[in-house]
C-alpha cells in the first residue's frame, strides 16, 4: 500500500502527494482549490509581508498589473529582469519552491561553501562584495511567493548584503552547521547569506550558504570569481573588473519556459516518455521499515579506488570509444543491479544545463538531472554493458534540454511519498574543483577551501558523488539512513570498488562473475 492510499485523502501528506504528481498546468488549478478554501498555499498558510500587504503585491508590478501573469509592459523586452518585476520560475525551480512550502525546516536543498581566510580580513570590503555581486545578479535578490495561483519570482531592489560575525573558539564544525541549516524564508528573505566564524587573530571562516532555488555548481565558481574580484577591487580603491552580462535568469527562465511549453520541445518529452515507460522502482532492501514519507535524512560513507585500478577501468573506457563517466555509470548500475536483483531500474545523473554561452557567465539555478535507465538483461559482459550504457548516454545527451519535473508529469507515475520519484540512485562524476573555486588568494589575503561538515541529508536512496585526482578515485556514498544502516552503506561502497576493480581487469566478465562474492 502506497503512501497516498495510507493517508486520509484531506492529509496534508495527500495534498503534497497530487501537487508533486500532477503535470504543471495542473497544479494551478488545485492551487486556486487551495486558496478558495481559504489558504493562499499548499501548507495552509497565509502568505504576508512586512509591509502589510499582500504577498503577492508587494513590489510594484505585481500589484500594479492585475490579469498580467507576468506583471511587465508586454512592449518591454530589454533583455534584463527589471526590479519589482515578476517572472515565473522554471520547472526546476518550481518545483524546489512546493518542496519548501511543505517543509520549510529541510534543509536538503541548501547549498554550501566555506574558505579560510589568513590574514587582516577586512569585513566591510567582504561585505562590500557579496553587495556588488548580489546587485549584479538579480536571481539573488529574488522572493518566491504566489502572484494569483501560481508561484513567481519577483526581483527586489539591491541592498546591502549583512555579514554575521561570530567568535569561534575550538572546533568550527558546530557553527557551520548552524549556520547551513537555518532555515531560508524565501518569499521574505533573501535566497543567500555569509558569515565570518572568527577562529583567531587574522584567522577567518567566509561561509556562504545559498538555496538551491538560485544556484547550482557551476555559479559557485562564477560566484567566487566575482567576490575575489569585487573584494580585491574595493581594497585596492578601484571599480571590479567584471565583464556586462547579457542577460539576466529570470528572464532565461522565463525563456527557457516558454519554449519548454511549446511544440518545439514535443519530441524530446515524447523520447523520455517512451523510453521511461513501465520502468520499474529500484528496489534495495533496507535494515529498517520504510517511513511512509520521504525524510531526506542521510549518512554518508567514503570510497576510494587506488590510482593504478582507475587507471585500467580508464583504458577500457578508451577502448570502448567510452568516457571514464560511461564506465563508472556502468559500475554502478552493476552494483545496484546485484543488490536488488533487478535488471531494469533508473540512475538520476545531473547535467548542467548550459547550453548556450550567452547564460556561462550567470548565476542560476541550470543544472538538471538526467534519467539514465539501466539494462542489464541477459548477463552481458561488462564490454557490452558498456556499449549499451554509452548508447543510452548518447540518445539522453540528445534530449538533455527537456526539464525533469516536465518528464515526471508527462509519465504520471503512482506517487509513492516514502521513496524520490522515478529514480532513487544517483551518479556523479566531478571535475576536481577549478579556478576560482580553489583560489589561493582573496585580494591580500590567502584562501583555503574548507570541506563543509556532513550536513546528514541526501536527495536518494542512495548516491555516489565521485572524483578523478592524483591519488585515484575518490568520492561519497550518501545513503537514507532511515533505511540503511552505516554498516550496510559501507558493504555497497565495497562492492562498487570491487566492480571497479574486476571490470578494469577483464572486461570480459559477465555481470554475474563481476559482482564477486560480496553480499549486500
Amino acid at each position: 500500500m502506497t503512501a497516498e492510499e495510507q493517508a486520509p485523502p484531506g492529509s496534508r501528506a495527500a495534498l503534497l502527494d497530487r501537487l508533486l504528481r500532477l503535470p504543471p498546468e495542473r497544479r494551478e488549478a488545485l492551487l486556486r482549490e487551495i486558496r478558495e478554501r481559504g489558504g493562499n498555499g499548499p501548507a495552509g498558510t497565509t502568505d504576508r509581508d512586512t509591509s502589510g500587504g499582500t504577498a503577492g503585491n508587494t513590489h510594484g508590478s505585481a500589484a500594479e498589473t492585475p490579469g498580467n501573469a507576468t506583471g511587465r509592459d508586454a512592449g518591454t523586452d530589454d533583455g534584463a529582469a527589471g526590479e519589482g518585476e515578476v517572472w515565473p520560475l522554471s520547472f526546476g525551480q518550481e518545483r524546489l519552491w512546493f518542496l519548501g512550502r511543505f517543509d520549510p525546516a529541510d534543509t536538503t536543498y541548501h547549498t554550501p561553501w566555506c574558505v579560510r581566510l589568513r590574514g587582516p580580513v577586512d569585513a566591510g570590503a567582504i561585505a562590500a562584495a557579496f553587495t556588488r555581486v548580489v546587485e549584479r545578479h538579480h536571481v539573488l535578490r529574488t522572493r518566491y511567493r504566489l502572484d494569483g495561483d501560481r508561484p513567481v519570482q519577483v526581483v527586489v531592489p539591491a541592498a546591502p548584503v549583512p555579514v554575521e560575525s561570530v567568535d569561534v573558539t575550538g572546533d568550527p564544525d558546530p557553527a557551520v552547521v548552524e549556520f547551513v541549516d537555518r532555515p531560508f524564508d524565501l518569499e521574505h528573505g533573501p535566497p543567500l547569506r555569509v558569515a565570518l566564524l572568527r577562529l583567531g587573530e587574522d584567522d577567518v571562516l567566509l561561509c556562504i550558504v545559498l538555496h538551491h532555488i538560485v544556484v547550482d555548481g557551476w555559479s559557485l565558481d562564477v560566484l567566487m570569481r566575482e567576490v575575489t574580484e569585487c573584494y580585491a577591487a574595493h581594497r585596492e580603491g578601484r571599480p571590479p573588473r567584471l565583464e556586462e552580462l547579457p542577460t539576466q535568469y529570470p528572464r532565461v527562465a522565463e525563456e527557457d519556459r516558454r519554449r519548454a511549453e511549446s511544440d518545439e520541445d514535443a519530441s524530446h518529452l515524447e523520447y523520455w516518455t517512451r523510453t521511461l515507460a513501465g520502468v520499474p522502482t529500484l528496489d534495495l532492501p533496507p535494515d529498517r521499515p520504510r517511513p511512509a514519507r520521504w525524510s531526506g535524512r542521510g549518512g554518508q560513507e567514503s570510497l576510494l579506488v587506488p590510482d593504478e585500478t582507475i587507471t585500467r577501468l580508464e583504458e577500457v573506457a578508451r577502448a570502448a570509444r567510452c568516457t571514464l563517466f560511461t564506465a563508472l555509470l556502468a559500475a554502478y548500475q552493476v552494483t545496484l543491479g546485484g543488490a536488488c536483483g533487478q535488471d531494469d531500474f533508473c540512475v538520476g545523473v545531473p547535467v548542467a544545463g548550459r547550453d548556450r554561452t550567452e547564460i556561462e557567465p550567470l548565476i542560476g539555478y541550470f543544472a538538471t538531472t538526467m534519467v539514465m535507465r539501466a539494462d542489464l538483461s541477459g548477463d552481458p559482459t561488462f564490454r557490452e554493458l558498456l556499449k549499451r550504457t554509452r548508447l543510452t548516454l548518447f540518445r539522453g545527451l540528445q534530449h538533455a534540454g527537456t526539464p525533469f519535473e516536465r518528464i515526471l508529469g508527462a509519465l504520471r507515475l503512482p506517487r509513492d511519498l516514502g521513496r524520490p520519484p522515478l529514480y532513487q540512485a544517483m551518479f556523479n562524476l566531478h571535475n576536481l574543483p577549478k579556478g576560482h573555486l580553489l583560489n589561493t588568494t582573496m585580494g591580500d589575503l590567502s584562501a583555503e577551501f574548507r570541506p563543509v561538515p556532513t550536513a546528514g541529508r541526501t536527495k536518494a536512496e542512495v548516491s555516489v558523488d565521485a572524483w578523478r585526482g592524483p591519488e585515484g578515485l575518490g568520492g561519497v556514498l550518501d545513503y537514507s539512513s532511515d533505511l540503511f544502516s552505516a554498516e550496510t552503506a559501507r558493504r555497497l561502497t565495497r562492492s562498487f570498488t570491487g566492480v571497479v576493480e574486476r571490470a578494469g581487469a577483464d572486461p570480459d566478465l559477465r555481470l554475474s562473475d563481476l559482482r564477486g562474492a560480496t553480499p549486500w
